[in-house]
């Protein structure tokens, strides 16, 4: 695997850094939380308890999402740490650290070690690439695989073809080839077609534009395709013997057909070119988001590595390659029915090279892109700093109530940091400095929890309530939901052992009725409810009954800021401030036949 016992050590340093920053908070239900991690923690719990550990169930009931080997990798960790959070995100959070390491493999056999250490960084930095990694979802381990397939590619194409320099391995290069199918196998059964359509689209592509396709014939895909059958079909003809037609209709309509295509009426062409336009902009405004800061060097990155190709030098087909990935990954799933943020964690690894690459180019002779890379490089960087250190500070002493000396402290920082990227010469100082500092900051996962910025600083507290008046009252029978549409009743989800319910919609007269049928239960209620829906829904529809048991102060989704935020932000007035960010939210209680 490694060419030398450098990049095995480096690699393992890599790997343990990861693992440092990602593990940091990673039992707290912070701004990385993401919904449907509810799904695989309570599904694997329930093959802890039953035994069964091939049909996943989901508060005993069929759960066909996704395929097996992901439940299995987080019941492994279950067995190792015991049924809890962390065990269910750490999964995510070594995937995480090897996909750091391969990034790093691909950038140093692609162009150096220089370019690799700087896009291993970046990539730690990417936001989508930070919150994945910890989450109990399987879209880091399918990155892995994937990230991991392709660099079983360029191994195999340079012991094959002597492709990306020279190799020593020769003689090795069919293992590469097999442990390329076995990748995309292992990665389609984390979670589907993407794990096979990416590589092997990736290779293909990539052996036509370096008109060399060849490469295709010598990849054997035959025999891969036997490879990857002996891996990919038991466990799917388990599950149709089982569960016969009812899984086979899920699988081929629900998780394939309706992902891909609109069956909608009206003219296929069209809808289809609708849909292409629309989700690439979507994915654009992804980008834009989800890969800040790193997103704005992407306009002078994409074009410079056009610009090398064309030039025919020495790493062009490395770049070649990694814009066929970028490529690959962006407008494949542009063509997909469902348009989904966290699909572009895929895209991070050649995104993160891409840059890695465009920060270490030397293009000092060429007038026009001289200038205006050296720009971006020097001068952006400081502008995120700026804000990046603004940010923080506000984050610290305004929401999370430090000390405010702070503020100076982080002033004198923030100038250090500035001088060095004026001063120095050396490439490598401005992004290493601002992914060194975004590092730092996203180390400090439990800040989050402290100022209040994440829902579940507070859910948890209301959470706290509910078990403890159940526990004391032993009330099975009870009914815990949540009655406002910018609640999701599954971040309260992960605090009980029973189905929360979701008692509210995006129209009114939805959110009424849920109500209506939540509180005429007989049962003991308790309801999540913000203070605004509160007195527009329940407060006066059921007068007497209706108990507020615990109120907290949550952030507020839709903000509203006037001249008085900025005159306290101005004087330091911490209270003031936070009272401009947070609305007041209600755990509401409805006692039996009341």
């Amino acid at each position: 695997m490694f060419q030398s016992r450098t990049d095995a050590i480096v690699c393992i340093l890599i790997f343990l850094l990861s693992v440092f920053i990602f593990t940091r908070g990673l039992s707290i239900h912070g701004l990385e939380y993401r919904d449907d991690e509810i799904f695989y923690f309570q599904s694997t719990q329930e093959m802890v308890t039953t035994g069964n550990i091939f049909s996943p169930t989901y508060f005993g009931e069929n759960r066909f999402q996704k395929p097996i080997l992901y439940y299995w990798l987080v019941l492994f960790s279950y067995k190792v740490f015991g049924v809890n959070w962390f065990a269910a995100r750490f999964v995510a959070v070594v995937f995480a650290g090897l996909t750091v390491c391969v990034t790093w493999l691909i950038g140093k056999t692609l162009f150096d070690r220089r370019v690799a250490t700087l896009s291993a960084i970046m990539l730690m930095t990417i936001p989508l690439f930070f919150r994945h990694a910890k989450n109990a979802v399987p879209d880091m381990p399918l990155n892995f695989f994937i990230v991991w397939a392709i660099y079983c590619a360029i191994r195999f194409m340079q012991g094959s073809s002597g492709a990306f320099g020279a190799s020593k391995e020769k003689t090795t290069s069919a293992k590469w080839n097999i442990l390329f199918f076995v990748s995309c196998a292992l990665g389609f059964m984390i979670k589907g077609f993407a794990a096979l359509i990416v590589p092997i689209l990736t290779v293909v592509l990539y052996s036509f534009w370096s008109r060399k396709p060849k490469r295709v014939a010598e990849m054997r895909f035959g025999r891969g395709l036997w490879i990857m059958a002996l891996i990919m079909c038991p466990w799917f003809f388990y599950m149709i013997k089982v569960h016969g037609q009812e899984y086979l209709n899920y699988m081929l309509i629900d998780e394939t057909k309706n992902r891909l295509v609109n069956t909608g009426g009206g003219n296929v062409l069209l809808k289809i070119a609708a849909t292409f336009f629309d989700h690439c902009l979507f994915y654009l405004n992804v980008i834009g988001s989800y890969f800040a800061p790193w997103c704005f060097f992407l306009i002078g990155a994409v074009p410079l590595a056009f610009v090398r190709i064309k030039s025919l030098q020495e790493r062009s087909e490395g770049l070649r390659l990694m814009l066929v990935w970028f490529f690959v990954v962006f407008f494949f799933f542009s063509t997909m029915y469902f348009s989904i943020n966290h699909y572009m964690l895929v895209l991070t690894s050649p995104f993160a090279i891409l840059l890695g690459y465009f920060f270490l180019e030397n293009v000092n002779n060429e007038i026009f892109i001289g200038k205006s890379v050296l720009f971006l490089r020097k001068y952006v960087p400081v502008f995120i700093l700026t804000v990046a250190c603004l940010a923080f500070g506000f984050l610290f002493v305004f929401l999370a109530g430090g000390a405010k000396w702070w503020l100076v402290v982080l002033a004198v920082v923030y100038i250090v940091m500035v001088r060095e990227i004026c001063n120095s010469l050396r490439l490598m100082t401005a992004p290493l400095i601002l992914g060194v500092f975004i590092l730092f900051v996203f180390a400090q996962s439990s800040l989050l929890e402290k100022a209040g910025v994440t829902t579940h600083a507070t859910l948890q507290k209301f959470a706290v309530v509910v078990n403890k008046e159940l526990k004391a009252d032993d009330a099975n029978d009870a009914v815990i939901g949540v009655g406002s549409h910018d609640i999701h009743e599954k971040e309260f989800q992960v605090y009980f052992d029973r189905k929360v319910i979701k008692a509210a919609g995006s129209e009114e007269e939805e959110t009424k009725a849920k109500l209506s049928r939540l509180f005429a239960t007989d049962k003991k209620v308790y309801c999540l409810i913000t203070e605004e829906d509160f007195d527009h829904f329940l407060r006066n529809s059921f007068p007497g009954s209706l108990e507020i048991v615990k109120e907290e102060h949550i952030f507020r989704r839709r903000m509203s800021i006037d001249r008085g935020f900025f005159v306290a932000l101005l004087k330091l007035d911490q209270m003031t401030v936070r009272d401009y960010l947070k609305e007041r939210i209600y755990l509401i209680r409805k006692s039996p036949n009341a």
